[in-house]
């Protein structure tokens, strides 16, 4: 079965690479350049306010290198680091800029843009890119346009036809997932800026819609099940409601409704250090100048729920708990998943003591694959096999990213509280049709000290002739300092605010790994990882742990 899945999926890569080959042909070509300038703007209509693009980017260094490099040089630079090249030609940067002193820098490095990719280059035009600049170079018109002689002006224009055009004629080849919510912002927004382009605006809020019912489960949460994908997607519907409401244009109750929805998503998912756990391809984002913000704007959200999206959260003062709890999502939304079912991360007076190790997005193709293991989130894992079976082909993973051709199920979950505890008891089977395993966590955090009282079961369901090993990684976060007791069976944990803790497990020795944290999107740094090891014997092996506070 596994094999008939990739065969599938590997001739319709095939077919989707050959599409795409020919594509960025045609787009190359001078007759589809012609074609995407279909009228020439008189003037905007609608000119949008910066503030709201500056929610779009935390740059605010990098125009000091950029104005400090020959306009015609800057292109050259900056090609291999993938995060640098997309801030550089997204133009994201201008809504920080010194308004007054730097106009003219900035005109002169918009025309040395489009003096080279005025036309379709495949890098500069990446769709989520060109949506990014169409936003920034619309939203900063008194950077871009203001003052400005004729020729330039028109020029300007023409290639915000372009790109817009380029957007609206491509999106429906884009999976659901948060660039095509950004490439749909940017549709909009060239609907809104020039009335030459109504039917963009038209195109866009319509696609929108499809996008939010496909993308979207009922609460709100991204199919991928990704923290980060709340976070981008939040900061780009709100932009759209803003545009519109500032434009004085009819804001769809579908918008509202996803607004709040996703609102909720983010409210639970916040932490007190200002970053989202690390689950299923979140990468490490600062967002405490986004909540300032959200505030300016008058944006509350509050929920006091302990769950959602299979994702569940205990909170206390000056702590905070996340566990995953939930199935791997389909295929089409599974690019950035990670394999880490039952896997938690634990949050002390704003500092991570434990957490999963982070998807290393902008790294090589070999350190995405370590990211998306088992052994790199902090649970229980067999015989060094992930709960989850992923599709190894590099023209498969091309297309599809991290694509699933087998997947774990949880067949338990379930939060309780009393007057002493939080209870959280969930299992899965993903080890069950390879070793003949279910794996259950149970974890108990005491309500009235720091305390976590975890228990991993494996339980046999049918015979299996090779040895079995299981091993329980808990990764301790960069900056965190881990010594082992003399007795063995117990760990101290420092932390850089001077806060202590100890892993304690009575019956099992623990080792100390070397490890890298890859939740830095672009970065590796190293940090260490505890873990427990042995045998898997009897028809039920236990393996019980407390993690707690000690000063």
């Amino acid at each position: 079965m596994y094999r008939l899945k990739s065969i599938k999926l590997y001739f319709f890569s095939l077919l989707s690479l050959l599409f795409l080959s020919f594509r960025k042909f045609y787009f190359k070509s001078n007759y589809y350049n012609k074609k995407l300038i279909t009228y020439i703007p008189e003037r905007f209509f609608y000119n949008p306010s910066t503030y709201l693009s500056t929610s779009l980017t935390t740059i605010s260094n990098d125009f000091f290198k950029i104005k400090n490099t020959a306009p015609d040089l800057l292109w050259k630079i900056n090609t291999d680091n993938k995060i640098e090249f997309e801030n550089l030609h997204s133009f994201l940067w201008l809504a920080k800029l010194d308004r007054k002193n730097s106009k003219a820098i900035t005109k002169d490095i918009i025309k040395s843009w489009l003096k080279k990719f005025f036309n379709y280059e495949p890098n500069s035009w990446n769709m989520e890119i060109t949506a990014k600049r169409i936003i920034a170079w619309s939203s900063n018109f008194d950077m871009t346009v203001e003052d400005s002689d004729l020729k330039y002006k028109n020029k300007i224009f023409l290639s915000l036809v372009k790109q817009s055009n380029f957007l609206s004629k491509n999106l429906k080849n884009l999976f659901y997932n948060p660039s095509k919510i950004i490439c749909c912002a940017a549709i909009i927004l060239s609907g809104m800026i020039f009335k030459e382009n109504n039917s963009n605006f038209k195109f866009g809020v319509k696609e929108l819609e499809k996008i939010i019912k496909n993308y979207f489960d009922e609460e709100g949460f991204p199919k991928s099940r990704n923290p980060e994908e709340v976070f981008i997607c939040i900061k780009y519907l709100i932009l759209i409601r803003e545009w519109l409401k500032e434009a004085q244009k009819p804001i769809p109750d579908f918008l509202n409704d996803i607004i709040s929805k996703c609102g909720n998503c983010y409210s639970l998912l916040s932490c007190s250090n200002k970053q989202f756990p690390l689950f299923n391809g979140s990468t490490e984002i600062n967002y405490k100048d986004y909540d300032i913000f959200l505030k300016n704007l008058k944006y509350k959200f509050i929920n006091k729920n302990h769950e959602i999206a299979d994702l569940i959260k205990v909170q206390k003062k000056k702590f905070e708990f996340y566990i995953d709890c939930g199935n791997p999502p389909s295929n089409i939304f599974a690019k950035y998943y990670q394999a880490g079912c039952l896997s938690f991360e634990l949050i002390a007076n704003k500092n991570k003591v434990i957490c999963n190790s982070g998807y290393g997005k902008y790294l090589s193709s070999k350190l995405s694959s370590i990211s998306k293991s088992t052994a790199s989130q902090s649970t229980l894992y067999i015989n060094d096999t992930s709960s989850c079976i992923f599709e190894k082909n590099r023209t498969i993973n091309k297309i599809y990213g991290n694509s699933l051709i087998h997947k774990h199920k949880v067949i338990k979950k379930n939060y309780t509280e009393d007057k002493n505890f939080y209870s959280i008891v969930a299992s899965h089977n993903g080890y069950e049709k390879k070793f003949g395993c279910v794996h259950s966590r149970s974890i108990k955090i005491s309500k009235k000290e720091d305390k976590i009282f975890g228990e991993d079961e494996i339980k046999k369901t049918k015979n299996y002739s090779m040895p079995l090993n299981y091993f329980i990684r808990f990764h301790v976060y960069p900056g965190n300092k881990i010594v082992k007791t003399m007795a063995g069976n117990s760990v101290l944990i420092s932390l850089p605010n001077a806060d202590g803790w100890s892993l304690l497990s009575k019956t099992n020795n623990f080792e100390i790994e070397k490890n890298i944290f890859l939740g830095n999107k672009n970065r590796i740094i190293n940090n260490e990882s505890i873990s427990i090891s042995g045998k898997i014997i009897e028809e039920i092996t236990l393996i019980k742990w407390i993690i707690e506070k000690i000063n």
